[in-house]
């Protein structure tokens, strides 16, 4: 039998830097609670935020929030909170990374609308390294018949595989 490819996303990104059996649980689509406050809070911010802009450009797995091409392009990912960053920092480290393997040379914001807040995001030869990393390690995961082991973290109990995590 002949394995199925995984094709990386942002979130999965995302996922591996902040909790890898939560990355587990996305790749083999075992889907928790989404009626969470903080996913619905989330979702009403990126859709009521930015209005004015074209939303979700898609370009084959990936998804953008948003664009601006004025004198360059620049990638804008919308987030509820600027708390815990480091998870949306590599996700859009992540587009910018495959931005740049197709030919291009992005500038990449993480965006906070309910905090009026702009984090601009450089994509550094450590990073594009770190990114290979991530992506190789992401398949590996994927690979794996049962998730990774639990590691308590702090932001644990707002998690919607929360209760999944501690069975």
């Amino acid at each position: 039998m002949r394995e199925k490819e995984t094709k990386i996303t942002g979130v999965m990104v995302q996922y591996y830097v902040l909790c890898k059996r939560e990355l587990w649980f996305y790749i083999n689509q075992v889907n928790m609670n989404y009626d969470n406050d903080d996913i619905s809070i989330g979702k009403a911010i990126h859709e009521n935020s930015y209005k004015r802009k074209k939303k979700e450009y898609r370009i084959d797995n990936i998804v953008f929030d948003f664009i601006e091409t004025n004198n360059e392009l620049t990638i804008f990912e919308v987030k509820k909170s600027s708390k815990i960053t480091l998870g949306a920092k590599y996700q859009l480290y992540y587009y910018l990374y495959t931005l740049k393997k197709a030919g291009y040379n992005p500038k990449g914001v993480l965006v906070f609308p309910k905090e009026k807040k702009r984090e601009p995001i450089e994509l550094t030869e450590q990073i594009e390294k770190e990114i290979t990393n991530i992506t190789e390690n992401i398949v590996k995961i994927a690979k794996q018949p049962i998730p990774p082991k639990e590691i308590n973290k702090p932001f644990c109990k707002r998690c919607s595989f929360y209760e999944l995590c501690k069975i």
